[in-house]
């Protein structure tokens, strides 16, 4: 793997695997071919039952530290087993059919190198292909508020950037438990977006296919995460009501509009 010892900034890319013989090859080649290296790359298998290990192996080697748990345990488990595995200051999460534009980890870096107080960073996402996406020089830096998360998930993982800070997600959630860490890190250190679109996904969110397909249990792992706040702070409690009914209308009408 490249040395990057030089970097004061050092991303640990964190990718949660499971049956991805079809796309981890091309996940694993977006992190390598980044002009900012990374400083290592983890793929945590839960298990999976097709050949995503032997490609790993055969394609990269030692370029990517892999290791597999002995059962399916979910999303959450998986990337707290490559957050611990973790060795650089920053956790770059990376879902295994999606890809990065090669310049990720450079614009993350140079702003984190800039404003060393930011401990969480995310990106726009698209659909389209990433590298034909032009890439300004400049871009803008945008704070998140607390309660403007709080209305709806609007970071995806594979564009959350994080200091290796202690917190990590809840195993026990295997719906919504990327936001229920994001509500827990943006109260504790705020978020910062780049309007740039950075990764490119495999697949829409919430489409067909992926664990969140399931709206219905989306929802109610968005329910668990509201009521997580409280211990955040109690006075939340009271934000309680409007959060759940709000959550259960954006379920209503996205049934009724059949998104």
């Amino acid at each position: 793997m490249t040395d990057t010892t030089a970097h004061t900034i050092k991303f640990s890319v964190v990718i949660a695997a499971y049956n991805a013989e079809a796309t981890i090859a091309k996940t694993i080649t977006s992190c390598l071919q980044q002009t900012y290296p990374a400083f290592e790359i983890i793929v945590v298998d839960d298990c999976s039952t097709d050949n995503t290990g032997s490609i790993i192996a055969e394609q990269f080697g030692a370029q990517v530290r892999y290791t597999k748990m002995h059962k399916n345990f979910g999303p959450a488990t998986a990337r707290n087993k490559g957050i611990d595995m973790a060795t650089g200051n920053y956790i770059a999460f990376l879902d295994a059919d999606d890809v990065w534009h090669t310049e990720k980890l450079f614009i993350c870096a140079t702003i984190l190198e800039a404003r060393p107080g930011i401990r969480f960073l995310y990106h726009a996402y698209t659909l389209q292909n990433v590298e034909q996406i032009k890439i300004s020089e400049g871009c803008t830096l945008y704070k998140l508020p607390f309660i403007k998360l709080l209305y709806r998930n609007i970071i995806a993982t594979p564009c959350a950037v994080i200091q290796k800070n202690g917190l990590l997600f809840n195993p026990d959630m295997r719906y919504m438990e990327d936001y229920d860490l994001w509500l827990r890190t943006t109260y504790k250190y705020k978020a910062y977006f780049i309007n740039l679109p950075l990764t490119q996904l495999g697949r829409p969110i919430l489409s067909k296919g992926g664990a969140s397909s399931n709206k219905w249990k989306m929802r109610k792992g968005e329910i668990k995460a509201y009521t997580r706040i409280v211990r955040l702070q109690p006075l939340f409690i009271f934000l309680l009501p409007f959060l759940y009914v709000l959550s259960i209308l954006k379920f209503l009408y996205k049934a009724a509009i059949g998104s």
